[in-house]
């Protein structure tokens, strides 16, 4: 029997482990609300209920100024405040966290724009190889790369994940979502991610990706 999304939900939901951040278990001292834990298991099912998925994109881990508050990868607060995702209940305005202005992500803003403009935001997926947050050295608002003990963690996840969604194209953004990729003999194509420079390259990647995407559902379509 395949995963569902609450299954998946669950599973992620029970992780822990030091110096890394659970964002639909635990609160964080920044946030207007210690329980917005739950209404971010709201926000990952909302955005997992996708009813004709086109492509999955896979990124490596949830940050500080994304997942970490919203519980959707590639997502920040500053867009469910402007109401940029699909599928989101979050009233225009609403804000997460105590912070002067809404947190933004620079990753976050530049995966959204390319979904938006190919007309593909409500037929998109995202997932993290390790769903969670891994906190840096200067503390919860920072971030590192996930250890090996974190990253095996997180194939157990995205197996659960590549259960409930199964037959879409995926493609990983950068090394790590990549290698785990391959550790499950996932199938996938991999570009830049689009941080540290490399949106260029990652809005190009994208563009070939989703236009392949596209063709191979309307041939689908004409079977």
């Amino acid at each position: 029997m395949a995963v569902t999304i609450d299954q998946l939900i669950s599973a992620i939901t029970d992780y822990q482990a030091p110096r890394v951040f659970n964002p639909w278990s635990q609160s964080c001292p920044n946030e207007i609300s210690n329980k917005y834990f739950l209404q971010r298991r709201k926000n990952l099912k909302a955005h997992l209920s996708c009813p004709d998925p086109l492509c999955i994109f896979v990124g490596e881990a949830a940050g500080f100024r994304g997942a970490r508050f919203t519980g959707v990868p590639f997502t920040s607060e500053k867009l469910l405040v402007d109401q940029a995702i699909p599928r989101m209940d979050h009233s225009k305005g609403e804000r997460i966290t105590t912070r002067h202005i809404p947190w933004k992500e620079p990753s976050a803003t530049i995966v959204w724009e390319e979904l938006h403009k190919h007309q593909v935001a409500d037929r998109t997926i995202l997932f993290n190889a390790v769903p969670w947050h891994p906190e840096g050295k200067d503390g919860p608002l920072s971030n590192r790369a996930p250890n090996a003990a974190e990253k095996s963690a997180g194939l157990e996840s995205l197996s659960l994940f590549f259960e409930a969604f199964q037959e879409i194209p995926v493609m990983a953004l950068g090394n790590i979502a990549s290698e785990s990729l391959n550790r499950l003999s996932i199938e996938h194509t991999k570009i830049r991610h689009p941080a540290n420079g490399g949106a260029p390259l990652f809005r190009a990647g994208a563009t070939i990706f989703i236009q392949k995407c596209n063709k191979q559902k309307e041939h689908n379509r004409t079977l």
